[in-house]
């Protein structure tokens, strides 16, 4: 996660503080209220909000992959 350098200062020189991460809004609020954006990969995001790793999501979409390799011709 990447932060502006007044947020990244400050959260070094706070160790062990608590923060509030909104995922939705991909926001990180700090004790003192000051609320900053950071990016966040969509995948990631997704992963994240829905408890999945790489492989959850692949195996949660089982059936449309079967599906498509169905429709591939043989042997490809």
């Amino acid at each position: 996660m990447r932060v502006d350098e007044a947020t990244a200062s400050w959260l070094i020189e706070h160790p062990g503080a608590e923060v509030f991460i909104d995922l939705d809004q991909a926001t990180l609020t700090l004790p003192t209220g000051v609320s900053v954006t950071f990016p966040i990969e969509a995948f990631a995001r997704h992963c994240l909000l829905n408890g999945v790793d790489e492989l959850g999501y692949l195996q949660s979409n089982l059936a449309a992959i079967e599906r498509y390799e169905a429709s591939l011709p043989a042997g490809v």
